[in-house]
């Protein structure tokens, strides 16, 4: 069993047929859909096969309750803690034409994020424990998800993270990052996230200086696929040309099926083929998963 801890929104997301007009208007295709990126890998992990938990935080309101309808409906099991004080996550995501994205967060009850709110007995019946980033990266949801890791670590679960985004590491900054997490079993940054915590461009620099923090690094790195290390092997796996209808959600789907690969003994090679394979195609789809 995998549970993933991370944020739950739903996705407005914008689909554009021209780029934006700054104080004019730009047409578009407008879509309502769920999301958020820690449900979107549990999502992918059950359609893979995997038994998956997801812990998340929603507002008691229409947009929490059909939230928590899909995740039973994809066959995850929803470990949901329900805020009465803050509506559910909203996300503007506005993709442009190439399909590069643009998102614009509301985080609503994904922000706050309390001490016990993991439940100990789920995290420690887990064969991984994957963390989303953006509740690491607000301080307010920094307790909850810092006492679900520090719980894997007391019952010898492996904890797997992915950064999230590179905008907010850099306000937090490289140091303060590593001083926060410590040591994690699986990394899994894009190119900007790895090279904002490690300060070099180069992704093959990057990987070595990550290593050090990580027993395993897969870094993503779009359109040319991912480059990853654990011990002393190292894969180059390429993406396929294809053309991208919206970039929104492929990291996520990478990181289920490269999860799903390691936590079943997977080497190195087909754990990154099948995370390229999958958050390829998840690029070719109109809505994040």
């Amino acid at each position: 069993m995998i549970v993933v801890l991370g944020d739950i929104a739903v996705d407005i997301v914008s689909r554009l047929a021209t780029p934006l007009v700054r104080g004019s208007d730009a047409a578009a295709e407008v879509r309502l859909m769920p999301g958020g990126s820690g449900a979107n890998v549990a999502v992918w992990l059950a359609r893979l096969g995997q038994r998956v938990v997801f812990i998340g935080r929603v507002g008691d309101d229409t947009f929490g309750r059909w939230l928590s309808d899909d995740l039973v409906a994809e066959g995850v099991e929803p470990a949901l803690i329900v805020d009465r004080r803050r509506s559910t996550g909203v996300i503007q995501v506005l993709v442009e034409p190439d399909g590069e994205r643009t998102m614009v967060p509301d985080r609503g009850a994904n922000a706050i994020w309390a001490g016990e709110e993991a439940p100990e007995d789920l995290i420690a019946a887990a064969d991984l424990l994957h963390v989303v980033g953006y509740v690491l990266l607000d301080r307010q949801g920094q307790p909850g998800a810092l006492a679900a890791m520090a719980l894997a670590r007391a019952h010898g679960v492996p904890v797997s993270l992915d950064p999230s985004s590179h905008g907010p590491l850099r306000s937090v900054g490289a140091g303060a990052f590593w001083d926060l997490v410590g040591h994690v079993d699986v990394l899994l940054p894009n190119r900007r996230e790895a090279q904002v915590l490690t300060g070099v461009a180069e992704p093959e620099v990057a990987l070595a200086a990550l290593r050090e923090h990580a027993g395993t690094v897969a870094i993503k790195l779009d359109r040319d696929g991912c480059i990853a290390a654990t011990g002393a092997k190292i894969e180059r796996v390429p993406a396929p040309t294809i053309p991208i209808v919206n970039a929104t959600g492929a990291g996520d789907a990478f990181n289920a099926a490269f999860l799903a690969g390691w936590s079943r003994g997977d080497d190195l090679g087909a754990a990154c083929r099948a995370g390229v394979s999958l958050g390829t195609f998840a690029a070719t789809l109109p809505t994040s998963r």
